[in-house]
């Protein structure tokens, strides 16, 4: 016997001939639940949310017309609940249902691996997680070591980096090394040469920059008395140059203001600002990094 009891309602009970299900299909089993119940097969369909559609043909046991028979056994499932009958014997005539064998060694070979597996918590069990943690804090550390890093490290950084670059470029282009590559070898030579390094900023000015006229145009001037290396970054964050300039070179730039100018090694590279020398020496530390505006 069955209850007709359900969510739908309850009444007196309905007997079943016990039995009767062997020869039955599920959707005559479920279909005869619900007209056990009294209930139209819209108001249970309302009731769980799907279509009359898909209900009718899981009761006519017509599976290929619902999506898959994953769905077909939680529909079921679902019906079964909300009459609450028995679903075990409705899923065992839908398709996927699993053999009674399966189920045990399922069950059997569940228990085995479970006894068999290392319990956590032991002596070497902890090792890898203590292991982990090591690296995790590791590797945190690292980031706030590169974080709170100031940016003149590694303005110190490129310029080595760029200095043995160079470096390396002249000596593979020459085959020799790169100070014997500047060195003169005729007098006519002089003109391309870089200044002294005791040579005033005046007199480095009369040798290497161009005339007057020809700069006069350019916001700032760089004129290089020795390899540097140099970055301009105008107004919005546009970079107008980021190089390393040879010994001799001379590079007028205009942009958008304020400019942010950091030069490689101050010591030798001469600046003029609208025209005007600036002086680096209080901006940088024994001829190091210099970092300065042009603003408006």
């Amino acid at each position: 016997m069955i209850e007709r009891a359900s969510e739908f309602g309850a009444s007196a009970a309905v007997p079943l001939v016990g039995g009767d299900s062997t020869n039955k299909s599920a959707g005559d089993m479920l279909r005869e639940a619900r007209e056990a119940h009294g209930l139209h097969i819209d108001m249970v369909a309302a009731a769980l949310k799907v279509s009359p559609q898909k209900l009718a043909a899981l009761e006519g046991d017509n599976i290929e017309a619902l999506p898959d028979a994953v769905f077909a056994r939680a529909l079921a499932a679902s019906v079964c609940r909300a009459l609450r009958i028995d679903p075990q014997p409705v899923l065992a005539k839908l398709p996927g249902a699993q053999r009674p064998g399966l189920a045990d060694a399922d069950r059997t070979i569940s228990k085995s691996l479970k006894s068999a597996a290392p319990r956590s918590g032991s002596g070497a069990s902890g090792l890898p997680s203590r292991a982990l943690l090591v690296v995790v804090v590791l590797l945190l550390l690292g980031a706030a070591v590169l974080f709170w890093l100031p940016q003149s490290a590694f303005d110190r950084v490129g310029a080595v980096f760029a200095g043995l670059g160079s470096h390396s470029d002249t000596t593979t282009a020459s085959g020799t090394p790169a100070a014997a590559a500047v060195e003169p070898t005729a007098p006519s030579a002089p003109p391309v040469l870089p200044p002294p390094a005791d040579t005033a900023p005046v007199e480095a000015h009369a040798v290497a920059e161009p005339p007057a006229a020809a700069v006069s145009n350019d916001l700032i001037v760089f004129v290089a008395r020795d390899e540097s290396w140099i970055t301009v970054t105008e107004a919005g964050g546009k970079q107008l140059i980021r190089r390393t300039v040879k010994a001799g070179e001379t590079v007028g730039l205009t942009g958008a203001l304020p400019l942010s100018v950091v030069i490689g090694r101050a010591s030798a590279v001469d600046v003029r600002v609208r025209g005007k020398p600036f002086d680096l020496t209080p901006l940088a530390r024994s001829g190091g990094v210099a970092r300065f505006e042009v603003k408006p």
